[in-house]
């Protein structure tokens, strides 16, 4: 479309509010918009939460009404940011152009902001999805232009004409069945969705039941008091438009789980939920999702779109990440703060932790990886906080901030330790050479800290040690690797957590590592376990390992050492592992590598099982709710 476009520019947020009819009919025109971009989503945020003066742009051919551009500028330290109105508490961001319109709407769009060059540094312009206009259009000359996937927001799609036992995985129809006759055996159970009369009850419930939840787990919830008159409002709105997905899961009459979403485009989008965490032993949230889907389902719906964060309940359900992304446009002549030239680059990290990717402690590693001390952490941190506005994203920050304030000791420990790391890495060293090297590393980190050594995100507390330890051992019982019969070995076992956790639950446990005075610490810690076995090893075999003697082989984030040690080592350990199986025993690696690509680990691993005769049965899963660890497991074919 190359027709001239109108533009006028409205700079008051009353004059946007005056737009409101125009705009719901414009939004009809736009296919690929959300709930995020409606007037009575973005017209509550403006009033509860948004700046005074805005700058929208509105434009218009002879068709009438075809475009929107909602944007503000915040002065966010000395820079004035250009963003979408919303931005913060909306999953995706976006202009929005009539059909046919999209090219010519984004490119009068930058147009306008080149304009107006001297009013703004930089246009930061988030959580657009894919098929964004604004992310095809061209940057005037001279500009700075980066893109970067921003967020994962896993969503999944149901068959056409899939009926009831076709809507969730196999696993995940047991686990529902299981939790709705527990409740059934409690009381009445019934789902209502919010209309005019009840809405205002249902959201009170949300409210409720997700400041409850978050409570339970020591932290504030995202449904604040100074972000409930938005939510009252927009909730009211959406529902006179019928585009409100408001449930409420009664048991006996009491609202014990809730879910405030939207219906849109054939689809549902799953924005919050809450549940009782008194009754948690039931499963309320896993039913209220549920019931959702097949209401959803019910309606004609083809997608449920779980939003921003990777969460690992949601991939439960079978869905497949789709990305959002940020596109960062400075202008000719404007200078870069501090964040963007200064040494190490920790915003990765921090997006980690407003996404959901990484928990505070897993985020705080990796950004005082990049950033080197402490004080540029916390600096990355408040320029962060600083955009963030209000929201799940502005809570998640708030924690990573308390989890550096709260343990600097352990932080300042944890800096010092990956300085160390870094500086043991030496380039060209064959497979036994690089084993040395990490067994220097390794005796060195755990004089340092024995906690820290294993767990960098454990930041040397052992509290948060045991946390983690405990919920990987939990996930070995789910999976039934482990039990009063069982065998087992640990390739990379260092200060022996897991034996002295594993040693009561099991037959016997092996341990092996490079590091000599990690296994000085692991005898230590299970001195008078009669069942435990502990030994140093080359790090390229499983040593005097018995051959057929174990019933699981598993390793906890060493695989990164032997993956880093080469292919060959690589290779060799997994036929050693499968050498100490028994027919049946399993492999399971948490943690593969350090690579940062997932796809490319779940693809070695699949040629590894191939090779050495393993069937996979869990790939890349995550797993674990403090660590960021990818799960692993295979079993090892009798015959093959």
């Amino acid at each position: 479309m190359s027709e001239r476009l109108d533009v006028e520019v409205l700079s008051r947020r009353e004059e946007l509010e005056a737009l409101r009819e125009p705009w719901s009919a414009l939004w009809q025109r736009c296919p690929a918009a959300t709930a995020f971009q409606r007037p009575e989503w973005l017209i509550p945020w403006c009033r509860a939460l948004g700046p005074e003066e805005v700058l929208a742009l509105v434009f218009r051919s002879d068709e009438g009404l075809v475009g929107l551009a909602p944007l503000a500028v915040h002065r966010i330290g000395d820079e004035r940011v250009v963003a979408l109105l919303g931005a913060g508490t909306s999953d995706y961001n976006d202009v929005l152009a009539a059909s046919g319109y999209e090219r010519a709407v984004a490119d009068a769009a930058l147009a306008c902001l080149e304009e107006r060059a001297d009013a703004w540094d930089v246009a930061d312009l988030h959580d657009l999805r894919a098929s964004s206009p604004l992310l095809l259009a061209e940057a005037p000359p001279g500009w700075s232009d980066e893109v970067e996937k921003h967020e994962a927001c896993p969503a999944v799609t149901i068959p056409e004409g899939a009926g009831p036992d076709e809507l969730f995985p196999p696993g995940m129809r047991a686990r529902v069945a299981r939790a709705r006759k527990r409740l059934a055996r409690a009381g009445d159970l019934r789902l209502d969705v919010a209309d005019a009369a009840s809405v205002d009850e249902l959201l009170e419930a949300l409210f409720a039941n997700h400041k409850a939840r978050w409570r339970s787990r020591g932290e504030g919830g995202v449904l604040d008091e100074a972000l409930r008159p938005f939510h009252r409002e927009a909730a009211r709105a959406l529902c006179a438009r019928g585009a409100l997905r408001l449930f409420g899961l009664r048991l006996d009459g009491r609202i014990i789980a809730s879910l405030y979403g939207f219906a849109e485009r054939g689809g549902l989008a799953s924005y919050i939920t809450g549940f009782d965490p008194e009754l948690a032993w039931y499963s309320p949230g896993l039913v209220m999702l549920a019931s959702a889907i097949e209401h959803a389902a019910r309606e004609g719906a083809r997608t449920v779109d779980f939003l921003r964060g990777r969460e690992p309940y949601k991939y439960d359900w079978g869905a497949v990440d789709r990305w959002t992304f940020r596109r960062r446009l400075r202008r000719r002549g404007a200078r870069r703060p501090w964040r963007e030239v200064g040494e190490g680059d920790g915003e990765g990290a921090v997006q980690a932790v407003m996404s959901g990717e990484a928990s505070p402690e897993v985020g705080l590693v990796r950004l005082l990886d990049a950033a080197g001390n402490l004080e540029a952490a916390a600096g990355a941190i408040d320029a962060a906080r600083l955009a963030a506005g209000e929201g799940e994203r502005a809570a998640r920050l708030e924690a990573l901030r308390r989890c550096l304030d709260e343990r600097r000791a352990g932080c300042a420990t944890v800096a010092a330790m990956l300085g160390a790391h870094r500086g043991a890495r030496v380039a060209g060293e064959d497979a036994r050479g690089a084993c040395r090297s990490t067994a220097r590393l390794f005796d060195e980190l755990c004089e340092r800290s024995e906690e820290a050594s294993v767990a960098a995100y454990s930041l040397g507390d052992p509290e948060l040690l045991e946390r983690a330890t405990r919920e990987v051992v939990e996930l070995l019982e789910r999976w039934g690797a482990i039990g009063e019969d069982r065998t087992i070995l640990q390739i990379g076992c260092g200060i022996g957590r897991f034996e002295a956790a594993l040693a009561p639950r099991v037959r016997e446990a092996w341990g092996l590592d490079v590091s000599p005075r990690m296994i000085e610490a692991a005898r230590r810690r299970c001195a008078g376990r009669s069942n435990v076995v502990l030994a140093v090893s080359s790090g390229v075999d499983l040593g005097d390992a018995p051959s057929a003697r174990f019933d699981l082989v598993y390793a906890i984030d060493s695989f990164p050492y032997i993956v880093a040690a080469g292919a060959e080592v690589v290779d060799r350990l997994v036929a050693e592992a499968r050498r100490a199986l028994r027919p049946g025993g399993e492999l399971v690696v948490l943690g593969y590598s350090y690579r940062g690509d997932p796809a490319r680990d779940a693809a070695d691993v699949a040629r590894l099982a191939a090779r050495h005769g393993f069937d996979v049965l869990a790939s890349g899963e995550l797993a674990f709710s403090l660590w960021d660890a990818r799960a692993y497991r295979l079993r090892k074919i009798e015959h093959r």
